[in-house]
């Protein structure tokens, strides 16, 4: 049988609870640790792969999602998909394959210098490749997170 009193009790004791531990998320943290920040980096480099003899264009946009967590630490993951590269004189494409993060500790205003590498993987039988990134990522006093490529470096795989 129905009983729209005991459901209507049961609805607000779930919904009162769920507020309540909304509440103890805010008092932990600021308000970005509700949720994730994104920054993004273009990238645009041509370097030369000395194993394939040709120069390689890298393109694309280099996705950094940052969150504040708990202790007030900042965690930022370095996501890849966008960016390709390609042979100059052959056109072999290259896709990504890689997913990177990096960490600072509070307090704040903080900033690191970070080496990153991910793998361009050729399709077909030509060499891969390896693209060392020289990050630069700060956090400034406000929790805010910025980061810029400071220098890019590649080398072929064995």
């Amino acid at each position: 049988m129905f009983r729209p009193k005991k459901m209507t009790m049961i609805c607000g004791s779930i919904l009162a609870t769920l507020m309540f531990l909304f509440s103890l998320s805010i008092s932990s943290g600021s308000v970005s640790a509700l949720g994730a920040a994104s920054t993004e980096m273009p990238i645009h480099f041509i370097r030369s792969a000395d194993c394939s003899g040709e120069d390689v264009e890298i393109s694309g946009t280099i996705h950094m999602v940052n969150k504040t967590l708990v202790d007030g630490s900042v965690i930022g993951q370095f996501n890849y998909q966008d960016v390709t590269g390609v042979g100059l004189t052959s056109g072999i494409t290259y896709r990504v394959s890689a997913v990177d993060q990096v960490r600072l500790a509070a307090p704040f205003p903080s900033s690191i210098s970070s080496v990153q590498s991910f793998h361009l993987i050729s399709n077909g039988s030509s060499s891969n490749l390896i693209v060392q990134v020289l990050y630069h990522v700060t956090v400034n006093a406000n929790g805010e997170v910025t980061a810029s490529i400071d220098s890019l470096s590649m080398q072929c795989t064995p």
